[in-house]
């Protein structure tokens, strides 16, 4: 009774009317705070990085007040500069804050080397798919007399190779092949 009492009284109520507002005032004094202190109004859209070296890079994203950071250089791309922007995360257009890491891949100098698998002796259908698997691309076939129609020897401009060589990836490689006739 004294409890249903108290709960009435004119002290209880005035009471909880003042703690209610301060609990509403620090809720509103903290979601201000939160709003102003995570830059919430702030806006900024990432630029197109692609085919720019890192001087470049740098100075476009000072000007933001953007950071980079590279994660790797990617495979090698003939149509973009050696040295520049490859791919980025975020990707263009994207809504970021401020002091926000831009994740770049960069070009590397060139293609990635690659070794001249073993070939003598194999068939014409089975160097084609040794030399396409291992990056390279196919040229000319010459042929020689040899009694069997198997590889002989690769070249690449003309100069003989041998297992084992390494040539960038993508280069074109010439195949000797026997032409099953003993002159």
């Amino acid at each position: 009774m004294k409890l249903l009492k108290f709960l009435k009284s004119k002290t209880f109520l005035i009471n909880l009317v003042i703690a209610l507002t301060i609990v509403a005032l620090l809720i509103v004094g903290v979601v201000k705070s939160l709003h102003a202190i995570t830059n919430q109004d702030q806006k900024i859209e990432v630029p197109d990085l692609t085919a720019l070296t890192l001087d470049e890079v740098k100075i476009v994203l000072d000007d933001l007040g953007l950071d980079y950071k590279v994660l790797e250089t990617g495979s090698y791309n003939p149509e973009i500069p050696k040295e520049a922007v490859l791919e980025q995360e975020p990707q263009v257009g994207a809504i970021v804050k401020e002091k926000r890491k831009i994740y770049v891949t960069i070009n590397p100098d060139g293609y990635a080397q690659a070794p001249i698998p073993p070939f003598y002796g194999k068939t014409k259908k089975e160097i084609v798919q040794l030399i396409i698997n291992s990056g390279f691309t196919i040229g000319t076939y010459e042929e020689v007399d040899d009694i069997g129609t198997v590889v002989r020897g690769l070249k690449f401009k003309g100069q003989a190779l041998e297992s084992g060589d390494m040539l960038p990836k993508t280069s074109t490689i010439d195949v000797v092949i026997g032409n099953g006739q003993l002159r």
